[in-house]
């Protein structure tokens, strides 16, 4: 039995390229993902710090918003304002009266000659 040296050579070789280009292509794929789960990682650290710094400011937010006015005491102050306005009218009111008193007794004594 004649074994044929050349033959085998050459498709040892041929299966060397190949496991080598298999193990190219492996090493060029995994090297790829890699990469893509180091840049999705980082992309969480960054949106974790962004959450953290939005988790505080809502926090911020939400305390201001318990410590705002109700509907009810702005009804409360609204009230408060038109009874100091109807009180303010009123005033006017009897000021004007009063000024318009005196000026009738001015010119009634102013009238008479009574100086």
């Amino acid at each position: 039995m004649n074994f044929d040296f050349d033959a085998a050579k050459f498709w040892l070789a041929v299966m060397n390229f190949a496991v080598t280009v298999l193990v190219g292509l492996y090493v060029w794929s995994s090297n790829r993902h890699r990469v893509t789960n180091e840049r999705i990682s980082e992309l969480e650290k960054g949106i974790d710090v962004r959450l953290d710094t939005h988790d505080s400011r809502l926090a911020t937010l939400e305390g201001q918003v318990r410590a705002a006015p109700t509907h009810t005491d702005l009804a409360d102050i609204h009230e408060k304002i038109n009874r100091v306005a109807q009180c303010s009218a009123r005033m006017e009111g009897e000021l004007k009266s009063q000024s318009d008193l005196l000026r009738l007794i001015l010119d009634k004594i102013a009238g008479k000659g009574l100086q």
